[in-house]
């Protein structure tokens, strides 16, 4: 098969292959090894790559903006050639000496390993078994290679909702990005084995419901092989790039593919939970990227903006306090940028989650080398391990509270806006069963609206402070209609028809100054009781058994309400 496809590939390719043999035979190399091809390819300025075709999957750009890094699946890769672009294949760093594999739980101990996938999957069920009354593990869905694909809840009530913010981290969707799956091993492993001595982990676990998913595209980690990781790709076992296969703000298909089947469990998935806060873990570069990626700054910025930098600074300085020399700054001096302004893609998971299922999801870039030396996953965790608790923790503060029905008591799915501030979608819900929600901001003085179809909105004002939280119940009042019937809603009147027995009305709620009134089918009024006053679940019954067989009328009647109903009598 694969010198089949080296022949099918080189017929309509032979003029590129006279210009470029040796980058041509570089590529085709890496198609037969991995599927796809890593690759640079120059840029006259930065407006160019809006030209590129969507089957390019840009990686990264230049700090000066002269060249970019992308992708091109075996599926596209003679697409690519017939543009004749001058590209250069990058070299993927696949020695099985640097990405040594863990065939044993106990090979993870130092955490300098990959696992394989059955290791993988061991030690997701072995979180749950050692620590059963934390955890839960639950299936996001199956890869289109029947991998699994694992999400694992940590918080102190596993089994129960709680008004606690939902934070979610997964990694690795792209497979060949392999710092990721370990990182969130060893995040579970931390969480789990410090809980009972770190106040800080502790604080998290009670107070936050955590799900990690370690690895979102198990296909494309091990694509050669469940037992090793050296030809991981980059894309899903139908050559489609996971993070251009989401809807966009501007288009619900903008890599012009359908939804892959890995997509769709994970929008439902998110959708399910209604995470508050997340992130999405990735390589090749080194960086906390913002929303927006659809827009650069200059077109259109996020309306919390500023607390995304305060954020994203608060990871990326924490960084650096804990590494040495360029760490974290091979895209920005700061260790931050907004999406767009890095480079424009759309279909991507961040702004999927921040503008469709309104919550707050970043990107972490925490490695250049995309297949990190084994030996270096520790060094990196070093570096970072600090900055995913903490930002773990902004979790816990900005505005929040419960939204309940002023009468019952009962939670409400409501909306959440910041006057003169939400736009694109940035206001939150809240959400059942437990009716809370979680609203993240920048410090400074807000007017917030609740509002529920069929309810009075309230607006509030708050004053936010950075790493505070403000907690504000909310209790909303239904509208009332002057044309709604209290009785029809609220008064049962049983048995219908009626065979020796007695016509039975119970309410469910408290009536004061209740007539009622009987008619024969002609209109005579057989009946006339006065002011009565009917409890809450208290039944009223009226003897009819003396009555002849045929249909009668009772009417009820408060001062503003009045119920007409007819029976039979048999």
């Amino acid at each position: 098969m694969k010198k089949l496809f080296f022949i099918t590939l080189l017929l309509p390719t032979l003029l590129f292959a006279q210009r470029n043999q040796e980058e041509f035979q570089k590529a085709l190399n890496q198609i037969n090894t991995y599927g796809d091809v890593y690759f640079k390819l120059p840029l006259k300025k930065k407006s160019d790559i809006e030209k590129l075709p969507k089957f390019i999957s840009i990686d990264s750009r230049s700090i000066n903006g002269h060249y970019i890094k992308a992708y091109i699946s075996k599926k596209h890769f003679q697409d690519l050639l017939k543009l004749h672009l001058n590209f250069e294949v990058i070299p993927k760093k696949s020695s099985n000496k640097s990405l040594t594999m863990a065939n044993t739980l106990g090979q993870m101990s130092n955490w300098n390993r990959y696992p394989t996938y059955s290791v993988y999957i061991q030690m997701m069920h072995k979180f749950v078994n050692d620590y059963p009354n934390l955890t839960v593990l639950d299936t996001i869905g199956y890869s289109q290679n029947h991998h699994l694909v694992l999400a694992l809840k940590i918080t102190d009530n596993p089994h129960n909702d709680e008004d606690e913010p939902k934070f979610f981290y997964s990694a690795q969707m792209h497979g060949d990005e392999l710092i990721g799956q370990v990182f969130m091993l060893r995040l579970i492993d931390y969480l789990l084995s410090n809980y009972y001595n770190d106040p800080q982990v502790q604080n998290l676990i009670d107070n936050v419901e955590i799900w990690i998913n370690p690895l979102a595209n198990p296909d494309g980690l091990y694509a050669g092989s469940d037992n090793d990781v050296s030809n991981a790709t980059r894309y899903l076992n139908n050559w489609i790039d996971p993070n251009r296969n989401f809807p966009s703000p501007n288009s619900a298909h903008p890599d012009g593919e359908a939804y892959a089947q890995e997509t769709i469990d994970m929008m439902q998935f998110m959708s399910e939970h209604h995470f508050n806060l997340s992130a999405n873990i990735h390589s090749g570069a080194e960086v906390s990227n913002y929303p927006w990626d659809t827009w650069d700054s200059s077109t259109k910025i996020h309306p919390d903006n500023d607390w995304w930098i305060y954020v994203c600074s608060e990871y990326a300085n924490t960084v650096f306090n804990n590494s040495s020399g360029g760490y974290f700054k091979d895209v920005t001096s700061n260790g931050i940028t907004e999406g767009g302004d890095w480079y424009v893609i759309e279909g991507g998971r961040q702004d999927y989650m921040t503008y469709f299922n309104y919550g707050r999801e970043m990107t972490l870039e925490l490695s250049s080398d995309k297949m990190l030396n084994a030996q270096s996953l520790p060094q990196y965790w070093n570096y970072n391990y600090r900055s995913l608790l903490k930002y773990m923790e902004q979790s816990l503060n900005g505005l929040r509270g419960i939204v309940t029905d002023a009468d019952t008591g009962i939670p409400l799915e409501a909306k959440i806006e910041i006057d003169n501030h939400d736009r694109d979608n940035s206001f939150v819900f809240s959400y059942l069963p437990v009716g809370d929600y979680h609203r993240y901001l920048k410090a400074g003085n807000y007017n917030i609206t609740y509002s529920k179809a069929g309810y009075v909105s309230q607006t509030i004002n708050v004053q936010i402070i950075d790493n505070n939280i403000i907690i504000n119940n909310i209790a909303l009042h239904k509208i009332v209609d002057i044309n709604r019937n209290i009785l029809d809603e609220n008064i049962k009147i049983y048995p219908n028809p009626i065979k020796n027995q007695s016509i039975k009305i119970q309410s469910n709620i408290n009536i004061k100054n209740l007539d009622i009134k009987l008619y024969n089918s002609l209109g005579a009024k057989i009946l006339n009781l006065k002011n009565l006053h009917l409890s809450s679940g208290r039944t009223i019954q009226i003897p009819v058994d003396h009555l002849p067989s045929g249909f009668y009328f009772i009417n009820l009647i408060t001062q503003k309400n009045n119920l007409f109903k007819k029976i039979l009598i048999e």
